[in-house]
C-alpha cells in the first residue's frame, strides 16, 4: 500500500560505486550546508541526475541569501541565521534541510508515498545559504512523507517550512500537518468524515484550502470539532479570512504551533499560523471573536461569541507524536510542490530572513 521507492541495498552499493566515480571525474562539489555529513546530490528518485546543493554553487537557482541576525525573526531562527547550527538548539526536535540521498531522507522519514513522484531541486528561498528543496510531482496522486516523533510531546510543538504552489495550481491537501495518536502508528490514518473520540487522535493541519485553493486556512481534526453541512465531520475550516492566500510561484515561509490542552478536562488548548512571520491566525480558549458555520468558525471581531478553545484529547496517553508533509492531489496531475528547511521545535522558530515576528 505504502510505497516508500527506496532501492535494494545491493542496487544501492553497485550505484554508489558508479556515482563516486562519476562525481570524481567531474569534481562536483556538494556539500551539506551544516558540514556535518554527507555530500548533497540529487539521484531524482533513481533518474540519476545530479544537482550541486551545496553553498556557493554556481548551477544553483537558490535565491541570493540576504540573512541579517540582527533583524531576524525574533525566533530560534534569530540565532541560527540560515538554519545553519539549528539543529544544536535545545528546543529543536527534527530538521530537514533536504540536502542528502532521496533514499537518506527517506529513511529519516518513515513511511513514503509515491517515493517516484520525488526529487531533489536546487531551487531553495532567500535566505538559505544552501541545500535542495523537495519536489513532489501531482501525478498519481502527489505523495508525501510521514514521521512519527518519539518521544511524543506534552505541551507545545512548533513546526515551519517553505512551500512553493505552481502558478497554475489547485490544491487539495498540502503542507505539513502534525498531530497525535494514540497508539503511536508510523503511518499516517487521518480518518476523514470521522470525529475524534479524544483518545485516538487529533490533526492539526495548516494549508491552502479546498474550497478556494488559493485561500490559507486551518484544517483540523478534534474531539470537540463541529458537523459540516453534509452531515461529516470534515476538518474544520478556522480562519476563512479571503485576504489571508497563498502566494503562488513563490516561496511561503509557514509556521503553525500546536498547544495541548492541559489538563486533558479542559479546552484550553491552541493553534496559530504564521505567514512569512506574520500571525494570521490564533485560536484558543476564549479567542477570538467569531461564529460557527457548521464546520467552519468565522472569525469576526464585530460578535460578542468566541472560540471555545481546543480540547484535543480527553486523554493523557493522546500526545504530540506525527508530522505529514504532504502534497495530496487526486484530481490535478500537473499540481508539483516545492518543500525546503523543515523545522520542529517547543518553541517559535521564526523565518530564514526578514522582520520580527508579528
Amino acid at each position: 500500500m505504502y510505497d516508500r521507492s527506496i532501492p535494494s541495498p545491493g542496487l544501492c552499493t553497485t550505484f554508489l560505486a558508479l556515482l563516486t566515480l562519476l562525481l570524481a571525474a567531474t569534481a562536483v562539489s556538494c556539500s551539506r550546508p551544516n558540514l556535518s555529513g554527507s555530500a548533497a546530490t540529487d539521484t531524482g528518485g533513481g533518474a540519476g541526475s545530479l544537482i550541486d546543493c551545496g553553498p556557493g554553487s554556481t548551477g544553483s537557482t537558490r535565491d541570493t541569501p540576504t540573512v541579517n541576525a540582527a533583524a531576524a525573526s525574533a525566533g530560534i531562527v534569530s540565532s541560527y541565521p540560515g538554519d545553519v547550527g539549528i539543529e544544536t538548539h535545545p528546543d529543536v526536535v527534527f530538521v530537514e534541510r533536504f540536502d542528502d540521498w532521496l533514499s537518506h531522507i527517506f529513511s529519516r522519514w518513515g513511511d513514503v508515498r509515491n517515493g517516484a513522484n520525488m526529487t531533489l531541486d536546487a531551487d531553495v528561498p532567500a535566505g538559505s545559504p544552501g541545500g535542495c528543496s523537495l519536489q513532489i510531482a501531482g501525478a498519481n496522486g502527489g505523495g508525501y512523507l510521514y514521521k512519527l516523533l518519539a518521544p511524543a510531546h506534552d505541551d507545545t510543538l512548533s513546526v515551519r517550512y517553505y512551500v512553493k504552489y505552481p502558478r497554475n495550481s489547485s490544491p487539495a491537501h498540502t503542507g505539513i500537518w502534525v498531530g497525535g495518536s494514540s497508539p503511536p502508528l508510523f503511518w499516517p490514518n487521518p480518518q476523514a468524515g470521522i470525529k475524534p473520540t479524544g483518545h485516538d487522535r487529533f490533526i492539526a493541519g495548516a494549508e491552502a484550502t479546498v474550497s478556494d485553493g488559493h485561500q490559507f486556512d486551518h484544517y483540523d481534526y478534534w474531539m470537540g470539532m463541529h458537523r459540516s453541512a453534509d452531515g461529516q465531520y470534515w476538518g474544520n475550516v478556522l480562519l476563512n479570512n479571503p485576504k489571508v492566500r497563498t502566494k503562488l510561484g513563490e516561496w511561503l515561509c509557514v509556521e503553525h504551533m500546536v498547544k495541548l490542552n492541559n489538563p486533558v478536562t479542559s479546552a484550553n488548548g491552541e493553534h496559530a499560523i504564521w505567514l512569512d512571520g506574520r500571525q494570521v491566525s490564533h485560536l484558543g480558549p476564549g479567542f477570538p471573536q467569531g461564529f460557527w458555520l457548521g464546520g467552519r468558525f468565522m472569525q469576526d471581531a464585530s460578535v460578542s461569541t468566541t472560540f471555545e478553545g481546543f480540547q484535543w484529547r480527553n486523554d493523557p496517553a493522546l500526545k504530540l507524536n506525527w508530522i505529514w508533509l504532504q502534497n495530496y492531489t487526486p484530481t490535478d496531475a500537473s499540481m508539483t510542490l516545492k518543500f525546503a528547511h523543515v523545522v520542529v521545535a517547543m518553541s517559535y522558530i521564526g523565518c530564514l530572513s526578514g522582520g520580527p515576528r508579528e
